[in-house]
């Protein structure tokens, strides 16, 4: 930590979520339950500094509000229809996953995104699946923050945009000079959303993060390890959190422009969002029954909510009713006793073992239909080839194919929410580095003389060819070097 290395240990998420880090940042709140004593939980994970929500108490019983008349709203002709954002402009300067991914969400739902990156490019950039399905749908532009006429075309785009988002860590937006109160003094009508490892208060603020680090001292690794060694989760659950969450703050203050006419900051953080996704077991009370934790292998929490191998292959079970774990028994041929026990049963104990042997010698789509004809929670566990070839997922236009020019034919997720008035979707294909630069200048208003004049002092960047765009007030392009 003195030399600057991102770095956390691993320990488990109960000690984390009572100790300092966590009540530093404000991310813990405690009330009084009458028969529980002091209960804590996660506060929310996102902030909006002008219209900022709050956690008001536990669950417990409500009076039903009573919501004022509407009128039905205006339909419009089927040809007139709009992605849910159209309209709304973002300037996404986020980087790896975190930053990127939220943009790219924005996009899906038909945001005109705008990746901004220094000449280097996002350090996660590269041609591999996850930078390519987090960064599609945007346009790009390459510029130098620390040049003044950089700074300058920047501006200019701020005032034309609607959001800016970035994950810089803490302080670096105030250097750079695009902080929030800067943002807010071309346009006051700008949402600046920024994300940081750490939270915006306490001694951690300015420390670098990153998913693994969360899942380490967050509890993630240690609670999938259980007694053995902790367990890496592969998938970036922090940070594809934290752009899901980013979004749907974007979503509300964009919501709360309209009534107020002011743009704001919204901050999150990817510690608020690992306490957000271990919510369930991020409550805290005296004598609370203790959390599931897994082990190096595991294949489920009880005999009746985990994996089993079949002769072909593996599949999902997850009975949480008394009917469900009858069903299941039946269609297996088992004796089972007590449905309502079966249902705490260890997943490693004498329930287990005998569904295990009873599943071993059977061909895995015959057991799914005749579970699934029983009415039985289960699923096929498919391995990644698999997945993207699964006539389910494609019937139901969960995936797609589209062509990025260089790469070539791709299949990826096609979007992350359908709406049947305003259908969204991706429009481009991820961007090369400054692809769009030139472009997105002379949108901007910039005269191509002075576009030139960028390229010329590396303040922006563009790839071979992007300068076609740059052309006299005659129609000749001007001279390239």
């Amino acid at each position: 930590q003195t030399a600057g290395v991102p770095c956390a240990p691993v320990g488990p998420r109960e000690d984390w979520f009572a100790g300092e880090t966590i009540a530093e940042a404000g991310l813990r709140k405690t009330f009084s339950h009458p028969r529980l004593g002091d209960v804590s939980i996660p506060d929310i994970p996102v902030k909006l500094c002008d219209t900022p929500g709050e956690v008001r108490g536990l669950a417990g019983p409500v009076d039903r509000p009573s919501w004022p008349e509407r009128s039905a709203p205006a339909t419009e002709p089927a040809m007139d229809r709009q992605a849910p954002l159209a309209g709304v402009r973002v300037l996404d300067l986020g980087t790896v996953i975190a930053g990127a991914h939220a943009g790219g969400i924005l996009a899906n739902l038909g945001a005109e995104v705008i990746k901004v990156e220094p000449a280097e490019g996002d350090p996660f950039r590269s041609y591999g699946g996850g930078f390519l399905a987090y960064n599609r749908g945007k346009r790009g532009l390459s510029l130098d923050l620390k040049q003044p006429q950089a700074r300058e075309l920047f501006f200019d785009l701020v005032r034309q945009a609607d959001v800016v988002l970035d994950n810089y860590r803490f302080g670096v937006r105030e250097r750079l000079g695009i902080d929030y109160e800067a943002l807010k003094a071309v346009n006051p009508r700008i949402i600046s959303c920024s994300i940081n490892a750490y939270g915006k208060t306490g001694s951690r603020a300015e420390r670098p993060g990153f998913d693994p680090l969360l899942q380490a001292e967050g509890g993630m690794m240690q609670a999938q390890g259980g007694t053995d060694e902790p367990i890496l989760h592969t998938i970036p659950v922090n940070d594809v959190a934290t752009a899901a969450i980013v979004a749907f703050g974007v979503v509300a203050a964009l919501n709360a422009r309209e009534r107020s006419g002011r743009g704001q900051e919204v901050l999150t953080s990817l510690m608020a969002q690992s306490l957000t996704f271990q919510l369930g077991e991020m409550v805290h009370y005296e004598g609370r029954p203790p959390n599931d934790v897994g082990d190096r292998d595991c294949v489920g929490v009880r005999a009746l909510h985990r994996f089993y191998e079949c002769a072909d292959g593996w599949i999902a079970v997850v009975c949480e009713r008394p009917e469900e774990a009858r069903a299941f028994a039946d269609v297996l041929g088992l004796d089972l006793a007590d449905p309502h026990a079966a249902l705490t049963a260890p997943r490693d104990g004498p329930l287990a073992d005998q569904i295990a042997e009873a599943l071993s010698g059977c061909m895995r789509e015959e057991v799914l239909v005749g579970l699934l004809n029983a009415g039985v929670p289960c699923a096929p566990c498919l391995r990644g080839q698999e997945a993207m070839q699964s006539s389910w997922l494609w019937e139901n236009g969960t995936l797609e194919f589209w062509d990025h020019p260089l790469v070539g034919r791709i299949a990826s997720v096609k979007g992350y929410a359908d709406f049947s008035a305003s259908p969204g979707g991706f429009t481009h294909p991820t961007p090369e580095l400054g692809e769009h630069s030139v472009e997105i200048a002379l949108e901007a208003g910039w005269t191509p003389e002075r576009v030139e004049a960028l390229v010329k002092a590396g303040a922006i960047f563009e790839p071979a060819g992007s300068r076609a765009h740059l052309r006299d007030g005659g129609g000749t392009a001007l001279a390239t070097q």
